[in-house]
């Protein structure tokens, strides 16, 4: 069977950026998870929120699972599997905390120090080599996260700085979860990596999360549904997108997810968007089309 570009030369350039565009969308979903979630903070514990985001996602994992029914993995896989779920759980349990005392802008910009230590463990595991156009792309969406949190630095109290330590800590736990979700895309189905990558945190948390269990109001659930949602799609697409690029390559694209955050915490909690805040928008806007670019 021929492929697209086989057929229509002219789609290459177009073809080639799709990766970018997936995790652009994957980028997009995660912060409107991470919204919901922050509207669901006030209620609910970083543990059960972190079950939430598990439980849902298994639901509309099972379901895309059901549809192909692909293969499970070898079991020197499972151990793979086991080990990034048990990361993300560390992952989220912090980023979540983090969302419940730092406005939405500011928790995600903090996580952009992620990419970095994407890049730099990509280069000593996996072996990747970034040109110097993803450094200077890196180096552009770093400096517009540092602008965005001065203002936060000069001024936080207490539990806003254990806040960004947490988002800090969860930023580099989610290095180990990106680079190690690049190995196993390239032996695992879109549908069973879903449903491994939802059911195997939820039942590692489901122990403590009893423990510390709150009653569910009925109202949340349509929320604690969208979370799930926004999760499988985020995740799909991410995982689409480094079956095809590089993680190094894709990692400054994680960078767009604060422009959502500004519009979304404007509309949803009224977070004004500050002149830093626009400052670190424009650096990050070009560390991407820097990307796209080259």
């Amino acid at each position: 069977m021929t492929s697209p570009l086989t057929r229509a030369p002219w789609l290459a350039p177009r073809w080639a950026a799709a990766p970018v565009w997936a995790a652009v969308l994957a980028a997009a979903a995660f912060v409107s998870m991470d919204a919901t979630i922050k509207g669901l903070s006030s209620r609910y514990g970083a543990t059960q929120l972190t079950f939430f985001r598990f439980g849902s996602g298994a639901v509309f994992a099972l379901a895309i699972w059901a549809c192909w029914r692909t293969p499970m993995p070898s079991a020197l896989l499972w151990r793979m599997h086991a080990l990034r779920s048990a990361l993300l759980l560390v992952t989220l349990g912090l980023y979540f905390h983090a969302l419940s005392v730092l406005d939405l802008a500011q928790a995600v910009t903090m996580g952009y120090t992620a990419p970095i230590f994407i890049s730099l463990l990509a280069m000593l595991l996996l072996r990747e080599r970034p040109s110097r156009w993803v450094w200077a792309a890196l180096a552009l969406g770093l400096a517009g996260a540092g602008v965005a949190m001065w203002p936060e630095l000069r001024q936080a109290g207490r539990p806003r700085l254990t806040g960004l330590l947490f988002a800090g800590l969860s930023a580099v736990s989610f290095a180990f979860v990106m680079v190690l979700t690049r190995r196993q895309a390239q032996h695992d189905t879109l549908p069973t990596f879903l449903l491994l990558q939802n059911f195997l945190p939820l039942v590692m948390l489901a122990a403590p999360a009893w423990v510390l269990w709150r009653p569910v109001a009925v109202a949340d659930l349509p929320a604690i549904a969208a979370v799930g949602a926004f999760a499988s799609v985020g995740l799909g697409a991410i995982t689409w997108a480094l079956r095809h690029m590089e993680a190094s390559r894709l990692a400054p694209v994680e960078y767009t997810g604060f422009l959502w955050a500004a519009a979304i915490g404007y509309a949803a909690f009224g977070e004004v968007p500050s002149a830093f805040t626009a400052a670190s928008a424009v650096l990050i806007v070009a560390g991407c089309l820097l990307l796209l670019r080259r």
